[in-house]
């Protein structure tokens, strides 16, 4: 028969188109690897960037604004135990009421001080009960050698004022920041002096506040008189339980005791 050759002809070509199918229409990969798509890469610039960079000139004028909102949320956050309300406290002592010849010159509570600006409402010195009651006898032991007792620059320092302080001065080499919490913020930090009987201070070689090397306490390239008199500070302030640093001679803390930060604003008339 004529028509079987065909037939035979067709299976032939038919089987062969099965076994060899035309290949679909995209780029071969002539490596052997699966092909990964890449993606666009990324827009850097600023707007996208976690951290954006911002001229001198943006971030001066963004500062007032983020260190109110920083106060406002510090201040939203702050609570007050019911024993530290400003009636009735039993946390803090005011030293004057133990002694009234105790001087008082805070300076936070006046623009004379190194930030030159007021940052306490009203002036105030107080203390936990024990921190104070140990001063009064630091005082009256001054008063028993022929001095005049001590004079107090600054005590108690609520955590608010902290926030201030720091808002105007945020240098931790200079000003203790809000979060880690000043002795002072604890009511167990004072800074201060020595007056004669005549009120007047004694020369301890340079002011308060003075931030150099000749205000620290191993500093001797000092009049003898003057270290003598930063000698007695020292020696009476820790026979009463405070401890100096050494940058300072002006500050102590007092170390007979632990004390929690506190919010506590003392009020104003």
């Amino acid at each position: 028969m004529n028509w079987y050759p065909s037939i035979l002809g067709l299976l032939v070509l038919s089987a062969a188109a099965c076994n060899n199918p035309q290949p679909e229409n995209h780029t071969a990969n002539t490596t052997g690897r699966d092909t990964v798509v890449q993606q666009p890469a990324r827009d850097t610039s600023p707007a996208e960037t976690d951290t954006a960079i911002i001229s001198p000139e943006i971030k001066d004028a963004q500062k007032p604004g983020k260190t109110q909102q920083k106060q406002d949320a510090y201040q939203a956050k702050a609570t007050v135990p019911p024993d530290q309300s400003s009636s009735g406290n039993k946390n803090f002592q005011a030293v004057t009421d133990l002694d009234a010849s105790i001087l008082l010159d805070i300076r936070y509570a006046t623009a004379n001080n190194f930030t030159k600006a007021k940052i306490y409402d009203c002036p105030a010195c107080l203390l936990r009960p024990a921190a104070a009651a140990a001063l009064v006898k630091v005082h009256r032991s001054l008063k028993g050698k022929g001095y005049g007792g001590l004079k107090m620059f600054d005590c108690y320092r609520p955590r608010p004022y902290q926030q201030r302080l720091w808002d105007k001065v945020p240098n931790a080499n200079y000003v203790t920041p809000p979060a880690k919490g000043s002795m002072h913020s604890r009511g167990a930090a004072v800074d201060l002096t020595i007056v004669d009987r005549d009120g007047k201070e004694l020369d301890m070689g340079t002011p308060y506040d003075f931030f150099g090397r000749a205000a620290h306490t191993d500093y001797t390239q000092l009049p003898a008189a003057v270290l003598a008199n930063r000698r007695l500070l020292q020696k009476e302030m820790e026979a009463a339980g405070f401890a100096g640093i050494r940058t300072e001679w002006w500050h102590f803390s007092f170390r007979k005791g632990n004390y929690v930060l506190s919010d506590f604003l003392w009020p104003c008339e």
